[in-house]
């Protein structure tokens, strides 16, 4: 969980990348006013952070915080707001929005800016902007400003602060290249191999049987409240509407017509024709060229025995060829018959010659012949513009307020209602409840929207299928009714008995080895229900292949010191293990093969420019001026997981 948390704060030139804008667009979360100017050590009584002479107001912060753990959420649909926090959730935002903020002040003082027409360039390639066509929608950005309570001006401020860190960002971090000497220890690093040994102390064995009663229970689920705790539920209101829906106007004889007069050169008698060419230095070689042709040799055999290749075109019009060489040339050549030569003609790249390979003439085609495809391209025009025009319909409702029971009865849409579900579309009360696939965007976005009983407009399929919702209600995240839970509490308690009876026997184990027993002794020492002691080690080059995760055992071994012991927990109450690394065997970095070396040079300079990045934007940071209000940020955080009373 905390892995995939990290993640989401990750880009391609490190942490130092993660704007704040790319947080607002792929996650849509909406921004708060920055409030008061008391003075609280250099800071606004209701800001969390001054940079340079700006505040970050705690409204704003708490808003990008919600909704970045909306986004966290689409990843890990059972994450909590805790869990969230928890993990550096509230600092990282914090991170993000300092990190823009001055980044945008220092590019300014080095004299860098961004135009109003790079920014719009920008919007219109946001493809959360695209309307049903796939080209940006104005309503489709005002519907977005709407649904986040942000402002157009907010948005270009974002955009401004990505567009300058693209500017100065991503030349420094694409700048270095590590020398092989540098990488040489680090491809060691890779073929190092360790070996060690692991007992494994089970937790179940040692867990009590008995029952502690309710109080030590509910003692329990307060101190673990975030594991038993089922995370936000919403139950959504929705109708889906598509092509079938739409009703499209019929093709009349007198558009079919029109159409056929408008477009009379399409349905004309046409030629076009396909040909091979060769182009010569000089009009003698081109002579020679022509003359081998005209005797019975291919084109191509001909130019070949000039040190020259010939080659062909598909087929040509008289107004493409012309394009493509000249009047005079696409003349002659639509002039000639199959088969014949024509040139050398001189150009402005030396002198062609070119045979007539093949002459495709079509007929002209009549009203009645050119129907059938005339009425076929206007029915599926006008299905687009039914479509279009009926999405917009159903838009413009949600944007005056409609409510959802209002646009479906309108347009006679069938409307339907999910039971509290989770951003998987699974809902906990109802496990045989299964919400089609092809809804997962709707959830997806209705996980974003804060507000309860608004209208809003999902596309499901692009340009084929979509639909209308609105969220009825929100389900707090909290654990079920003890007693739903009980034995779950019960089951979880002994294990954690259990647990703390392995970890002692881990603590003696590490202790008896620290006077000179061996591993083994140790462990049997310590009492029956122990595993037997396994021997684990591998190369660290081959720990996370293939994006598999590593052991936790390996990655605690592999950053041990040689004849060490340590204890590792495991997760989930399963128990205790104890690692002793016995031996470690390091290759010489000059023996290391150059590819190998070479192979690791390239992560290495991303690594490295990663971190000139994160120095550069620290530089700003230092020369903007930024300070933080640690009390009030610490007060957030206990807001955010419950712990004391929501309040600006």
């Amino acid at each position: 969980m905390i892995t995939a948390i990290r993640r989401l704060f990750g880009s391609r030139l490190g942490k130092a990348l993660a704007l704040a804008f790319v947080v607002i667009i792929g996650v849509g979360f909406a921004l708060a006013d920055v409030t008061g100017n008391s003075s609280f050590g250099g800071l606004g009584g209701a800001n969390v952070a001054r940079v340079g002479k700006e505040n970050i107001g705690i409204g704003e912060l708490r808003e990008r915080v919600r909704n970045a753990y909306n986004q966290a959420r689409q990843e890990q649909p059972t994450l909590t707001m805790e869990a969230f926090v928890e993990s550096g959730g509230v600092d990282q935002v914090l991170k993000q929005l300092v990190d823009g903020l001055a980044f945008e002040k220092f590019a300014e003082q080095l004299g860098f800016g961004v135009s109003k027409r790079q920014i719009d360039g920008r919007i219109a390639d946001i493809p959360v902007f695209a309307g049903v066509s796939g080209k940006f929608d104005q309503t489709r950005f005002e519907a977005f400003l709407r649904e986040r309570n942000m402002s157009e001006a907010q948005v270009r401020n974002e955009i401004k602060q990505q567009l300058l860190l693209e500017q100065l960002g991503i030349p420094i971090g694409s700048l270095p290249a590590i020398s092989p000497g540098v990488a040489q220890p680090y491809a060691a690093l890779l073929l190092e191999e360790r070996k060690g040994q692991a007992v494994y102390i089970p937790s179940a064995p040692y867990a009590p049987a008995n029952d502690p009663g309710d109080a030590v229970l509910k003692t329990f689920l307060s101190e673990n409240k975030a594991k038993f705790t089922v995370p936000e539920r919403r139950v959504l209101q929705y109708a889906l509407f598509d092509r079938s829906a739409v009703p499209v106007p019929t093709v009349t004889d007198a558009e079919i017509a029109a159409a056929y007069k408008s477009n009379a050169a399409q349905y004309a008698a046409s030629e076009t024709r396909r040909f091979a060419q060769v182009i010569a230095p000089d009009q003698a070689t081109a002579n020679g060229i022509a003359a081998k042709a005209r005797g019975g040799a291919t084109l191509s055999a001909a130019a070949q025995s000039s040190g020259l290749a010939a080659s062909t075109t598909g087929e040509q019009t008289l107004a493409a060829f012309t394009g493509a060489t000249s009047d005079t040339i696409a003349k002659a050549a639509f002039a000639a018959k199959r088969g014949e030569i024509v040139g050398p003609l001189q150009t402005g790249l030396g002198w062609i010659v070119v045979r007539v390979e093949d002459v495709i003439a079509k007929p002209a085609r009549t009203l009645a012949d050119a129907t059938p495809e005339i009425r076929e391209e206007l029915a599926k025009n006008k299905a687009n513009e039914a479509i279009v025009d009926y999405y917009n319909q159903v838009q413009d409702a949600v944007n005056s307020g409609a409510s959802i029971e209002e646009i479906a009865a309108d347009r006679k849409l069938k409307l339907a209602e999910t039971p509290a579900i989770l951003p998987s579309g699974r809902a906990p009360n109802e496990p045989g409840f299964a919400l089609p696939p092809e809804l997962a965007p709707m959830v997806g976005q209705a996980f974003q929207v804060a507000g309860e009983g608004e209208s809003q407009l999902a596309t499901l399929v692009e340009n084929e299928k979509f639909a209308v919702y609105a969220v009825k209600s929100v389900v707090a995240a909290a654990p079920p009714p003890f007693a739903q839970i009980r034995s779950a509490l019960l089951g979880e308690w002994r294990l954690s008995q259990g647990q703390k009876v392995a970890r002692d026997k881990a603590r003696a184990i590490v202790k008896s080895t620290s006077g000179g027993q061996s591993l083994a002794d140790a462990v049997r020492a310590a009492g029956p229900n122990l595993g037997s002691v396994q021997t684990i080690g591998g190369l660290r080059g081959n720990m996370g292949r293939d994006g598999k995760p590593v052991p936790p055992e390996l990655a605690l071994l592999f950053s041990m010191a040689k004849g060490s012991v340590k204890t590792l927990e495991l997760p989930g109450n399963r128990g205790w293990m104890v690692l002793s690394l016995t031996e470690v065997n390091r290759p010489d970095p000059k023996q290391i093969e150059a590819d190998r070396v070479k192979a690791m040079a390239q992560p290495l300079s991303q690594a490295f420019g990663n971190e000139l990045v994160e120095q550069l934007v620290n530089e700003a940071k230092r020369r903007v001026g930024v300070k933080i209000n640690k009390d009030l940020v610490a007060q957030l955080t206990k807001e955010l997981t419950g712990a004391s009373p929501v309040g600006e």
